[in-house]
């Protein structure tokens, strides 16, 4: 027993050696290997210093290399010399001096040149402020009349006066604006550009009324701000059916003060109309007593005014209208009235057989007229009404003609932009305004409009008053034949 415990130990020592001896080999090969790891670490760091300090000295030299050359090559072209050389060189002859000179020329256009495109762009663009409008989007669609937001006008010379419109009138123009009615000579007068003065959204209106919200500085209207106006504008410039509106001082004045905004927008342009066409063929407070005088459709804007002043001033007044509206214009001054009972009047102006219609059996049991006004547009010819005048008796037509530039084709238009361009030549030379046609509207026949309606001479004829949003409605009522007097747009 003792000698089997003898060997078992011897064993285990055996065992015991054998183990330590493998692991001091075993760290041995550790510490081998991990010594020639770091000497490859630190051989490949040394080496890759030594190529990034070779690379950087290398560097560094042609730096300071290009330095030396430009400094040498400063001296040099500093050298008064050299530079009269080079100067004697570039100007040797005539030749050689004025390629120069043009060399010089150009660069110095194109850099003002690029200098200048360069602050265009770089300018800042601005949120144009836009306002809501009754405008047409297009010539063609059924239902191009809308409201839409427009841009704000600008003043386009130091006197115009900006206005806040409160009323506007809408009117039968308007309609065949909106279907083109003026739009190639108005392209040329306007000189509309896509971006900055766009020809559509086309805002609509003749008149307004409102309150003045700025005055330009060269302004001598003595209008101030918060001052009461009505204006009128004609047929080729942009309506007044707008929350703002920028007006030259000459279409505008101080509003009556007996009546009231909605009032107000509904005289300027039928006014105007009226107005101008009495003067134009001598009709005044002094010269209508005793004349006899025929106004078709006298419920329309422009049928009211003639209606009243030619009573006002001593005028046997005949007129037709609707029955409808027969209690008004008989208010206004009518002695003798045509009325046609059934919903389209105005066809019973004429029928198939002239002979037989019934405004000729009624012509012919009156005496004749010394004026006939045509107020609306009529489908036949009116040219039989001449025998129902008095000896050198006048048929007047107060509807904007058809303009026959409407149909104009490329060649017909170049030429008429020459006419335009020649007529507003002509105006800036002579300080004159062109004449593109339409009734006279300006501040002293609105003045006289103003004066008519507060010593009682003239009434406002309003028949119906909508919101812009309600411009459809508005456009039809107008349309329609028992519209009454002027149809209102109200911004309030």
């Amino acid at each position: 027993m003792d000698e089997f415990r003898s060997r078992l130990g011897e064993s285990a020592e055996v065992l015991k050696s054998n183990l330590s001896m493998a692991t001091e080999s075993g760290m041995r090969v550790v510490r081998q290997y991990s010594d020639e790891g770091r000497n490859l670490a630190i051989r490949a760091i040394s080496e890759a210093n030594s190529e990034a300090s070779s690379a950087a000295r290398n560097v560094m030299s042609n730096l300071l290399a290009l330095l030396q050359r430009l400094k040498d090559t400063a001296k040099e072209v500093a050298d008064p010399t050299m530079i009269y050389e080079q100067l004697r060189i570039l100007f040797r002859d005539e030749i050689s001096r004025n390629n120069a000179f043009f060399i010089l020329v150009g660069l110095g256009f194109g850099t003002t040149g690029g200098v200048l495109l360069g602050f265009w762009l770089a300018r800042p663009h601005l949120a144009t402020p836009i306002m809501k409008s009754i405008a047409c989007t297009s010539f063609r669609d059924p239902d191009n009349v809308v409201v839409c937001n427009t841009s704000v006008p600008q003043f386009e010379a130091s006197s115009d006066i900006l206005v806040r419109v409160r009323a506007a009138a809408l009117n039968r123009i308007d309609r065949r604006i909106a279907f083109g009615y003026g739009r190639t000579l108005r392209r040329l007068i306007r000189n509309y550009d896509v971006n900055y003065n766009p020809e559509l959204p086309l805002v609509l209106g003749r008149s307004c009324a409102g309150i003045v919200e700025a005055v330009g500085k060269g302004s001598k209207s003595g209008l101030e701000i918060g001052d009461e106006v009505w204006l009128a504008a004609q047929w080729y410039e942009s309506g007044a059916a707008s929350e703002l509106v920028v007006v030259p001082e000459t279409r505008i004045s101080r509003k009556p003060f007996l009546i009231g905004f909605e009032g107000a927008a509904s005289l300027p342009y039928s006014g105007c109309i009226a107005l101008s066409l009495m003067d134009s063929h001598g009709l005044t407070e002094h010269t209508c007593k005793g004349k006899r005088i025929l106004v078709q459709d006298a419920c329309s804007p422009v049928g009211c005014v003639i209606t009243q002043l030619a009573h006002k001033w001593g005028a046997n007044v005949a007129v037709t209208c609707h029955t409808r509206s027969a209690p008004v214009i008989h208010e206004l001054g009518a002695s003798d009235i045509i009325v046609f009972a059934n919903e389209h009047f105005r066809s019973n102006f004429i029928d198939v057989n002239v002979e037989k219609s019934n405004l000729i059996n009624e012509l012919a049991s009156r005496d004749k007229f010394d004026f006939i006004f045509l107020t609306t547009r009529i489908a036949y010819d009116y040219k039989f009404l001449e025998k129902f005048l008095a000896k050198r008796g006048v048929i007047v037509d107060a509807v904007e003609p058809e303009l026959a530039s409407d149909e104009y084709g490329p060649l017909m238009r170049l030429l008429l932009g020459v006419l335009v361009k020649l007529k507003k030549t002509a105006s800036v030379i002579f300080r004159t305004h062109p004449d593109w046609g339409g009734p006279h509207v300006c501040h002293l026949v609105l003045d006289r409009l103003a004066g008519f309606v507060n010593d009682e001479t003239l009434k406002t004829v309003v028949d119906r008053v909508y919101t812009p949003n309600e411009v459809e409605q508005a456009l039809d009522h107008i349309c329609s034949e028992k519209s009454i007097g002027s149809t209102i747009i109200t911004f309030r």
